[in-house]
């Protein structure tokens, strides 16, 4: 009969066998190791972002603001203007559309040979003064009613006579006193010659009427008023 010595390990079948138990534990920690990668790896990802994407310039939604040399995007409300961007201007209107006050005789025809010319569709085409002591200058004027602020227009100078006519036009402005009194002022003048157009630009904010003033060298010249606009106050 054996006899066990209680101070020595007991040596079994399965310590002496093939390593079994060996093996387990090492697919045990490589499975562990392997898990812990995977984990830390989808943590790095969520947190870092690391997350493999196409070319940002081929992703870029439309109506997106690009700030060079930062890489990424800012898309822009539909609607909402973008910074740096002004307002549109007020539409402006033709002083021939507006209500003609006084000097409707002084109105003219285009002359045939400036017809169909850019710009001239809506001329106002003023005749000039006979330049007699009783006729120094011809004038038409337009009705503001306060609704207007800047009037902008091109002149140009016609004679069958003289090549070289000259012109001038002055813009004033009426404006009404409570006492119904009225104060004529000057808002600026400009000259032009046959073939050198001219322009004006004035401010008509305020201002009752409109009026345009011209005179000119020759009687039988005519002042062609062109594109003649004013904005809206």
């Amino acid at each position: 009969m054996a006899t066990v010595d209680k101070e020595q390990p007991v040596e079994t079948d399965r310590a002496r066998g093939d390593g079994g138990p060996r093996w387990g534990l090492w697919f045990t920690t490589a499975a562990t190791v392997l898990g812990i990668l995977l984990a830390g790896g989808s943590l790095l990802r969520d947190y870092f972002g690391w997350e493999r994407h196409p070319d940002p310039g081929s992703t870029t939604p439309a109506g997106a603001n690009v700030t060079p040399g930062s890489g990424g995007t800012t898309a822009a409300p539909t609607g909402t203007p973008v910074a740096g961007t002004s307002a549109p201007a007020p539409a402006s209107v033709h002083v021939d559309s507006l209500q003609l006050k006084a000097g409707a005789a002084n109105l003219v025809p285009l002359p045939r040979s400036l017809k169909g010319l850019p710009g001239l569709d809506r001329a106002i085409t003023v005749r000039c003064p006979e330049n007699t002591a009783q006729d120094q200058q011809r004038a038409v004027t337009y009705e503001l009613l306060r609704r207007h602020q800047d009037l902008t227009l091109g002149i140009q100078a016609y004679s069958p006579d003289d090549p070289r006519a000259k012109v001038r036009v002055t813009v004033y402005v009426a404006v009404k006193r409570p006492d119904d009194s009225v104060d004529r002022l000057r808002r600026g003048s400009a000259d032009a010659q046959q073939g050198v157009p001219g322009s004006l630009t004035a401010d008509v904010a305020g201002a009752d009427d409109l009026i345009l003033e011209v005179t000119c060298e020759l009687p039988t010249s005519v002042v062609v008023l062109a594109d003649a606009r004013v904005t809206p106050a």
